[in-house]
């Protein structure tokens, strides 16, 4: 049946205009918790709109992106943002008006194979639109207990899976928050959430939940467990690096840089030098307050 599915990500809600609800939801089934009902268009963050033509602008291209087996190809014109998605064989594309009053795709919205160009596309204007609402998406694992979360940074293949893994293993009452893609957002009263979100790379992690930050923590792989405070400058650093952004937009790129600002001014940010071990575990172990009444 012809209508809207609207989800909500870190309290933001978003739409799908999709020619038939009950296929859409099947395609989208990391989406189910996310799911919310009777939604105003008033509300929404932003609205994706498949079934239109999309153009490739004459203009030289801006940007590459290299993520996985896709690439990415960004067009800026003054008309908006048009992206071309390439997998293999198959391409669809994407195009933001300036403001993002309107978001439309090529993609249909009916077919399974088509599951990984809409999941990006979802992913790509949620980062653009939620950022301009204190809000941004990183490359982190996320371990909550008691409603008080940890944040683990470092780049790909430096242990942050293997972390939050051993902290399941070996310490009672903590959960797994998300495992590649939480969305951090920041309140007027200055309080940090973490959020899972519908996307969290390879392990099938999708709560609708949230817990306030305790710290961040920046692992690198190494002999011996050692945990340090970082500095201002090195923590703001990393989480930026850690941040998704648009890196040939300007806008964009500098509203996520004052978001991690905000977070680092709030939120400690540690240096965690480890191997992949118990002691590890409980040196970051400290960084959570403990509920002695548990």
């Amino acid at each position: 049946m012809d209508g809207m599915l609207t989800y909500s990500v870190a309290d933001h809600v978003f739409g799908i205009q999709t020619p038939d609800m009950a296929v859409t939801r099947g395609i989208l089934s990391s989406y189910a918790l996310f799911t919310v009902e009777n939604s105003t268009d008033s509300e929404l963050l932003f609205c994706l709109q498949g079934n239109r033509r999309v153009d490739i602008p004459d203009v030289p291209c801006y940007d590459v992106v290299q993520r996985d087996a896709v690439t990415y190809y960004l067009y800026h014109t003054e008309q908006g943002l048009t992206v071309s998605m390439k997998h293999e064989s198959r391409e669809f594309r994407l195009f933001a008006s300036p403001g993002f009053q309107e978001i439309i795709s090529d993609v249909t919205f009916l077919t399974r194979s088509e599951a990984p160009f809409i999941n990006s596309f979802l992913r790509m204007a949620f980062g653009l639109t939620a950022v301009h609402y204190q809000t941004i998406k990183v490359h982190a694992s996320v371990i909550e207990m008691n409603g008080k979360a940890l944040v683990f940074l470092g780049k790909s293949g430096t242990g942050k899976s293997t972390h939050s893994r051993l902290w399941l293993q070996h310490i009672p009452g903590c959960t797994l928050l998300n495992d590649d893609e939480p969305v951090l957002r920041i309140f007027e009263d200055g309080t940090v959430r973490v959020y899972g979100a519908p996307w969290s790379g390879s392990t099938p992690c999708y709560r609708n939940d949230w817990a306030d930050v305790a710290a961040l923590v920046h692992l690198h792989q190494g002999p011996d467990n050692n945990l340090g405070r970082m500095t201002t400058l090195e923590g703001l650093t990393s989480l930026y690096k850690s941040a998704a952004l648009l890196r040939s937009d300007r806008e964009n790129k500098d509203k996520v840089l004052d978001v991690v600002t905000r977070v680092i001014e709030r939120i400690p940010v540690y240096r965690l030098d480890c191997r992949p071990d118990y002691e590890a575990v409980l040196l970051t172990r400290g960084l959570l307050p403990v509920r002695w009444d548990s």
